[in-house]
């Protein structure tokens, strides 16, 4: 059985493998960042990248919104050649799903305040966004029975309530979905993803003084880190939740001064994803290098949107520079 499996595994991903290995050499360079950094402009940004792959989802973008769709374009395009890379279902659903339940929350947030919604959707989930805004019967189950407990007219949930009960779904979806594709890899990178979830929560809701209990509410399981645990560490002053935090696992060679930094959070917590995520590069078979460049891919689009924008918006370049990423082939 054993032999089987090693024969079959090479067939199986072969061909994605080795197309992963060929599409890494093309992903954007620490040069190429430097130039997108120093353009005068957008229209330079975009001569910048007219040559990547990119450039012909940003060829005719002008604004702030065609920057978004462009971007959005570009990730579907990075899906479809995910779905043809015969991955098991659970890890295509993995990457799709978690663009559902923003949807759904975007939802619901809109009609509990009474305006449109339109801007809030994302057309990249497993579920179309005319089935998220049509007839709530026809949301498939996992969203369906989400919406009758969330819907504004049932429950009088707040914002923070509906964030709160999308996120928790979210991740447990995510770990099911991991642990359905049966690959470590996936179940790892889950895992971590609920733990940042939690710990960048914990710190901002130690920030803001938020009662321990309403903080309770807001944490997520499926992580490495018990939730309990964290909660231990909130009733201390900030610079011991930070400090306690620093001294788990989960951040080997993160200093509670970095934890301590919330503004740069988002950006810690991405890094310490790419970093999972190179673990990918040294696998030579299997679905981990494919799902570690497409997770890349996604980090990649992150930086250029915080590029893009940022000119078009006329943030200054040191700001810009502070709010970029770690890159996967470093």
């Amino acid at each position: 059985m054993i032999w089987r499996q090693a024969v079959r595994e090479p067939i199986r991903y072969g061909f994605a493998v080795g197309r992963v290995r060929v599409l890494e050499s093309r992903m954007l360079s620490s040069g190429t960042y430097e130039r997108l950094l120093d353009a005068a402009d957008f229209t330079e940004q975009k001569r910048v990248l007219s040559d990547s792959v990119y450039g012909r989802f940003l060829e005719d973008a002008e604004t702030t919104d065609d920057v978004e769709r462009a971007l959005d374009a570009a990730l579907d395009d990075l899906y479809a050649f995910l779905e043809s890379a015969n991955l098991p279902k659970p890890v295509l659903r993995f990457f799709r799903v978690r663009y559902d339940y923003p949807n759904l929350a975007g939802r619901l947030k809109a009609e509990l305040l009474g305006v449109p919604a339109e801007e809030l959707y994302v057309d990249l989930g497993s579920v179309p966004v005319d089935v998220i805004t049509g007839p709530p019967a026809q949301l498939p189950p996992f969203l369906r029975g989400l919406y009758r407990t969330l819907s504004a007219e049932g429950a009088g949930v707040t914002e923070e309530e509906i964030t709160a009960a999308t996120d928790r779904a979210l991740y447990a979806d995510l770990s099911a979905s991991a642990e359905a594709s049966k690959s470590p890899f996936l179940a790892g990178l889950a895992a971590l993803m609920a733990d940042l979830a939690n710990v960048k929560a914990l710190l901002r809701a130690r920030m803001k003084g938020l009662r321990q209990p309403d903080v309770a509410r807001l944490l997520i399981e499926g992580g490495s880190v018990p939730t309990d645990d964290l909660l231990a560490l909130y009733p201390q002053p900030f610079d011991g939740v930070t400090e306690g935090l620093a001294r788990l696992p989960l951040f080997a060679g993160v200093s509670a001064e970095q934890l301590a930094d919330t503004a740069g959070l988002d950006v810690l917590a991405d890094d310490l994803v790419v970093r999972y995520l190179r673990r990918a590069r040294r696998i030579a078979t299997g679905p981990e290098p494919v799902i570690g460049y497409v997770m890349a891919r996604q980090a990649e689009v992150i930086m250029l949107r915080t590029l893009l924008i940022g000119r078009l918006s006329g943030v200054p370049s040191d700001v810009l520079r502070r709010r970029l990423r770690q890159r996967y082939e470093e």
